[in-house]
Formats: C-alpha cells, sequence, structure tokens
C-alpha cells in the first residue's frame, strides 16, 4: 500500500463514519420535528373546532358542516374517549394511480346538543416525507461531493508534494553504482524532503568513492600479486629441472609447486569475485546457453576422460539470456568442473538443457549436501578426500546466478547429485 494511501485512508474512514451516523440522526431529528409541527396543528385545529360548536344549531348541521372538509370525519360516539393521535395509511388516488399514503390522525370527543360524536381530524405526511426524502438525498449527494472532493484535493495536493519523494525514490532505484552520473533530485519548500535529497546525495558520492577503491584495490592486488607468484612458478619449475636432485627434496618441491598453482587458483578466483560484486562486468549481450554449454563440455571433456569420468550431454531448447557471456561461461564451467572433481565411483557426470534449465548431475557422495552451506565461500565436503578444490567454484556461481536474477537449486535423488540454474 502506498504512504498516500495510509495516511488518507485514516481520515476517510472517519469521515465516512461520522457522515454515516450523522445523515440518520438528521433524517429521525427532522422527522420527529415535522411530526411535532403537525401534531400542534391538527390539536389547534380541534380546540378551534371545539370553541366554535356553539354556532352549530341542529345534527343536520353539524354533518353538513362536516362534509365540507374531507380531513375531518365525525360519527356519533356515545362514550368519552381522550384525544389521542396516531399515524396510520390510507388510500388515495394520488397521481392517477391508487398508493397508500401516510397521514397524522388527532382522535376526539365533541359534544353537540347533548351527544357525544367521535371527531377525527387527518393531515397527511405526503409533504413531510418527500421533504425528508429530499433532504436525505441532498445529504447523500453531499457526501458524494465531499468523498470526490477529498480524493482529487489528496491525489491533486499528493503529487505535487511528494514529487521530491517519489523523485529521489526513482533515482535510487535506477542509480548504478558503476557509473559516475550524479542523479538530479527536486528541490521543495519541505525540509524533510530536502534533507533526504541531501543525505542521499552524499550517500550516493560516498559509495561511489568506496566502489572506486574497491576497484583500485582489486586491480593492484591482480597485477601485483599474480607476478611473484608466477615468478615463483617458474624458479619451482627451475629447481624441478635442477641435478642431482634427491627424494626428498623432490617431494618438497612438489608440495612447494601444489600449494603454489592452489594459491594462484584461489587469488584468481577472490579477484573474480570481488570483480563481480563490484559490477566490475558491466558490458551485457545476448548469450546464447546452447553454444556455451556445448563448448564447455568440449573444453572439459578430455579433462573427464583422464579420470574415466563418463560425460553424457541432453541438450533441448535454445536459451538466450542478457548477460555478460564470459561469466555465463565462468558459471557453466564451474558446475561441470565441480561435478568432475567431485565425481565418485561411479564415474558418470550428466549434462541437461531442458528448455531455460541447465542440470549438472554426477554421482558422488552417497548423501545430499547441505544445500545452503555448499554455496558458501570456502565449503568443502570434508570426507571427498579432494584436495584440488578451493571452495570457491559454487560460490562464484551462486554470486553470478544473484547478478543476473537467476535461481539456482541443489537436490539429491538416485546416486546423483543435481545441480540446476534456472535462467
Amino acid at each position: 500500500m502506498k504512504l498516500l494511501n495510509k495516511t488518507f485512508r485514516p481520515f476517510l474512514a472517519y469521515a465516512l463514519t461520522v457522515l454515516l451516523i450523522t445523515i440518520p440522526i438528521l433524517y429521525f431529528v427532522v422527522q420527529s420535528v415535522l411530526l411535532d409541527s403537525v401534531d400542534k396543528s391538527i390539536r389547534n385545529q380541534l380546540g378551534e373546532i371545539r370553541s366554535n360548536l356553539s354556532a352549530i344549531q341542529s345534527e343536520d348541521e353539524l354533518k353538513s358542516w362536516s362534509k365540507l372538509d374531507k380531513d375531518i370525519s365525525l360519527r356519533l360516539n356515545n362514550l368519552p374517549m381522550h384525544d389521542s393521535i396516531y399515524t396510520t395509511n390510507r388510500i388515495t388516488g394520488r397521481h392517477h394511480r391508487r398508493q397508500r399514503d401516510p397521514y397524522r390522525e388527532i382522535s376526539g370527543t365533541i359534544e353537540v346538543n347533548g351527544k357525544l360524536y367521535n371527531l377525527i381530524i387527518s393531515s397527511s405526511l405526503v409533504e413531510s416525507e418527500d421533504l425528508l426524502g429530499s433532504i436525505l438525498t441532498v445529504q447523500i449527494a453531499l457526501v458524494i461531493l465531499l468523498m470526490g472532493g477529498f480524493l482529487w484535493i489528496n491525489r491533486s495536493l499528493s503529487k505535487k508534494i511528494w514529487k521530491p519523494f517519489y523523485t529521489a525514490l526513482n533515482n535510487m532505484q535506477r542509480y548504478e553504482l558503476n557509473k559516475n552520473a550524479s542523479p538530479a533530485f527536486l528541490e521543495s519548500n519541505t525540509d524533510e524532503f530536502n534533507e533526504l535529497n541531501q543525505s542521499l546525495r552524499h550517500l550516493f558520492d560516498r559509495n561511489y568513492k568506496i566502489y572506486l577503491q574497491q576497484k583500485e584495490f582489486t586491480e593492484n592486488a591482480s597485477h601485483e600479486m599474480q607476478t611473484p607468484l608466477a615468478v615463483f612458478q617458474s624458479k619451482l619449475d627451475l629447481l624441478m629441472q635442477t641435478n642431482p636432485l634427491t627424494e626428498s627434496q623432490a617431494a618438497i618441491i612438489v608440495d612447494l609447486d601444489n600449494a603454489n598453482r592452489r594459491l594462484i587458483r584461489l587469488n584468481k578466483s577472490l579477484l573474480l569475485l570481488s570483480k563481480i560484486e563490484n559490477n566490475q562486468y558491466p558490458e551485457t549481450d545476448t548469450v546464447d546457453i546452447l553454444t556455451i554449454t556445448e563448448k564447455i563440455f568440449h573444453q572439459y571433456k578430455l579433462h573427464a576422460e583422464t579420470k574415466d569420468i563418463t560425460m553424457v550431454t541432453s541438450l533441448n531448447g535454445h536459451p538466450t539470456i542478457e548477460a555478460n557471456a564470459t561469466l555465463i561461461e565462468i558459471l557453466t564451467g564451474n558446475l561441470v568442473s565441480n561435478a568432475i572433481r567431485h565425481n565418485g565411483q561411479q564415474k558418470k557426470l550428466i549434462v541437461e538443457l531442458i528448455d531455460r534449465t541447465l542440470v549438472v548431475k554426477n554421482t558422488g557422495v552417497s548423501y545430499a549436501l547441505d544445500g545452503e552451506k555448499i554455496f558458501q565461500r570456502f565449503q568443502k565436503e570434508n570426507s571427498s578426500g579432494n584436495n584440488e578444490s578451493i571452495g570457491l567454484g559454487l560460490a562464484i556461481v551462486k554470486r553470478i546466478c544473484d547478478l543476473y536474477a537467476c535461481k539456482i537449486i541443489y537436490s539429491f535423488s538416485n546416486g546423483y547429485h543435481h545441480f540446476a540454474v534456472k535462467f
């Protein structure tokens, strides 16, 4: 839910609640006032009739008088009764059709020439109900206009007031660290938005400076560390060729050679991870997953054969992805090399491409690995007895997947470890 709606909805709910409560109250109050006015009128009319009865001399004259007004009904009644006011419905021919209309009536006793008569005076409530209906219609129209006005004012005013905020939010969403493009912020007469813009400018500038420092470090490390490692490796190669060389000396040199080669791989992997995290592979292109998979398969086929590992492919589909081709090659190569390095006694490796999913399956240890830990740095299967792994291959794969919003899933079934990448 947007922030504007969160602030506006409580006010809207409060206004609707107040109006929905007050409209019925107003309706009943007005209805009560109108009924009270009608009651006073018919009471006064009954009192005037009683005071003017002295002018009537005979019963025939009384009946003739009662027929002059259709709202007055008179009938003989031998028992005295108290005045009473009530509401009733009558069938009338209003609007050229028969219908029941509400009437307010007062019933009382009058005495003429020693006889008691029941006098009923009626007053139509149709006009009162029409008035109440009009008031109710006006109130409903007022609610609609008021709510519509609230919505319109809130939308138009909020767009103007909150425009700097949404501009800043859009700048944050579109900001790319590897591009030194300072985003433009809208100036506002609201102090909080100006403070927000200033803080964001400071944050962007600071992050870009840190990015430049990290980039410079990785570039320097790549150059400065690889050179002495290469020199050390070349000296070891020369030392291996010296004569005479004892068996113990040769074993020490081999250990140094293995450690140095491992250090070279570790250095390259860490630098690669650092470059990926610093987004130093910004170039993207339409990468053909099928072509890269076939290329990696042929590159590692000879290596697998030297270890008596049977490699099988099942490539269906022709998916593509907008990414850096080098990183996709590294992703695929790491999965295949990891499957070769950690293969078991069954010596089987299967590479499948199904629609937009790349699956690498290999035999290995006979139990499932921890699906969370295997993608962390320097996580290795200790029981495998494999000293070639440096524990960064799958971490690099996971980082590349995160970079291009791909999903990698590990599972274990039928003796195979499955690594599936959904592009």
